[in-house]
């Protein structure tokens, strides 16, 4: 059987139009509709529970404003960031 991996999910806070195309077609369901508004007022998607994370990358693929980076991880974890201009919040599975 082989192992599970752990991934990094980076989500591009100011980017995101909260179209939802990423939370709808995530296999897993790693993505929800977050409370905090990006500058220009809308409630980025944010990576509530990174540790389901498959590495399929349709959320990547499927957002049509590159806010999302799906990226293999390291330290035997996953973790979810929303990166902001000012900041992250981190979400840890």
């Amino acid at each position: 059987m082989a192992k599970r991996g752990f991934y990094n999910i980076i989500v591009l806070g100011n980017r995101c139009k909260e179209c939802g195309l990423c939370i709808n077609i995530c296999p897993t369901k790693v993505l929800e509709v977050g409370d905090k508004p990006n500058l220009k007022g809308y409630l980025a998607t944010k990576p509530a529970h990174p540790e389901k994370c498959i590495g399929c990358r349709l959320c990547e693929y499927i957002c049509p404003d590159y806010v999302l980076v799906i990226k293999e991880s390291d330290s035997g974890k996953s973790i979810g960031r929303i990166i902001w201009d000012g900041g992250e919040d981190i979400y840890e599975g």
